[in-house]
């Protein structure tokens, strides 16, 4: 049997009140520049007569910020989008590390993988490079309005500028032929490494790797070698009081002699022993680097003592390390004049705590993290503290998984600065605050 209803109509599902009531709340606010409104999860607003605006939907999934100096977007773990006045602040960063990209009026940069990287100067400026293009460790290209176009392609061609210390890299099918060029030095090799040889107005010599090699470089330095490693000779400034001279008879015996200096090694470095007169240092090894003692020959105080892996203490310079069954526990301090930083880890990466305190400027910088519990940072009164801490736990001070990818996974979070109350959120704003009134999960209020 079958039948039609008649007299009445179906509806859909009702709508709440409280959201319409609330959209139509926003829309009012709007012109007053002031309104809060949380419907947990699906939507957190929140605007202040400033001009700052906030929207959250989903939790962390979805989040819009405008405030008085900066715009920030991110959709999670999609990607991140920040404009501020600060350098550090304008960002785009897409499935990080996949694509990342900086700009400021000066220079703007393009990174893919972290390996390949574009940069593009806004100005020119003689001696510097107007665009980058780099796939590392393959392709370099270098354009400049005063140097020209340079472009590399390993291992087949290669012509660079100021890398890794010289002048200029050239490379034809490497191993096949490599020329490192200094200021006064220029140095080539055919079959990488086993033909080589020097020249230029200071340098001078050849080396058929590893039967025979020599090399002089003005008054600088004088090299020669037989057999590599088994018999090596360098002598450094040897026309100057400051003469050093090193002879290596590899694995049994090593010297080094100068006007300050006295060091001897025997069966590699298995026992080593060296007085350095301009270092005020006496310094023990036996094995070498394991065990290592180093006294001051004026006072005779001990000043390094290493047991490795068990234990060391050592002083250099202004700074002071230690380290007690390492990598399980390590801390260092340095002070120089009245800056002070200490820095303590455990298993390097599990705890950390590193404090810069600067008095005379009044400056003070910390940061603590227990990977994946909790990464607590503050500057100059300025902080936060959130709980869990995963990637942000690992590499505390990126930016981009501080922005993109820390709000997944924390479930607290506590802001505070120098001139406001602390701000917290609970369960990605299950609970939260602003500092001055708590919010629930449904939540609504123009009254500020």
């Amino acid at each position: 049997m079958t039948g039609r209803a008649t007299g009445s109509t179906r509806r859909g599902p009702p709508i709440p009140r409280t959201l319409v009531v609330a959209v139509l709340a926003l829309l009012a606010a709007r012109s007053a520049g002031a309104a809060d409104f949380k419907l947990w999860p699906l939507i957190d607003y929140h605007s202040d007569a400033s001009g700052r605006r906030q929207l959250h939907l989903l939790g962390p999934i979805f989040a819009y910020e405008h405030g008085t100096d900066q715009v920030s977007l991110a959709v999670r773990p999609l990607f991140t989008y920040t404009a501020g006045p600060r350098v550090s602040l304008n960002r785009l960063a897409v499935f990080y590390p996949l694509f990342d990209s900086k700009w400021d009026p000066a220079q703007t940069e393009y990174r893919l993988f972290g390996l390949i990287s574009y940069t593009r100067e806004a100005q020119v400026h003689p001696d510097e490079w107007d665009r980058r293009f780099t796939i590392f460790p393959f392709v370099f290209y270098r354009y400049s309005h005063t140097l020209g176009t340079w472009l590399s392609v390993l291992p087949f061609y290669a012509n660079v500028r100021n890398l890794f210390g010289y002048e200029r890299i050239q490379m034809l099918l490497f191993p096949l032929y490599l020329r490192l060029q200094e200021p006064l030095a220029d140095h080539r090799w055919v079959l990488f490494p086993f033909l080589s040889w020097s020249d230029g107005p200071l340098a001078r010599g050849y080396r058929i790797f590893p039967l025979y090699g020599w090399e002089d470089d003005g008054d600088v330095e004088r090299f020669r070698y037989v057999m590599w490693p088994f018999y090596i000779s360098r002598d450094r400034h040897f026309t100057r009081p400051e003469r050093e001279q090193q002879r290596i008879f590899f694995p049994f015996y090593a010297s080094t002699d100068s006007a300050t200096k006295r060091s001897r090694s025997y069966v590699g470095p298995f026992f080593t022993h060296t007085v350095d007169r301009k270092e005020n240092a006496d310094m023990w090894g036996f094995p070498w680097p394991l065990w290592f003692s180093k006294r001051d020959l004026r006072t005779g105080q001990r000043t390094a003592l290493r047991i490795a892996p068990f234990y060391e203490d050592t002083y250099f310079g202004n700074r002071h390390a230690h380290f007690i069954l390492w990598p399980a526990y390590r801390w260092a301090t340095q002070e120089v004049d009245a800056y002070r930083h200490t820095r303590s880890h455990v298993f390097l990466v599990l705890y950390r705590n590193v404090e810069d305190v600067q008095a005379d400027h009044n400056h003070e910088r910390r940061l603590s993290t227990l990977f994946p519990l909790y990464r607590a940072a503050e500057e100059d009164g300025e902080g936060e503290v959130a709980t869990l801490a995963v990637l942000d736990g690992l590499f505390p001070r990126n930016l981009t998984i501080a922005q993109l990818y820390a709000p997944l996974w924390q479930v607290y979070r506590r802001a505070h600065d120098r001139d406001l109350a602390p701000r917290w959120s609970l369960l990605w704003d299950l609970i939260s605050s602003d500092g001055t009134q708590v919010r629930y999960p449904v939540y609504l209020d123009l009254s500020h």
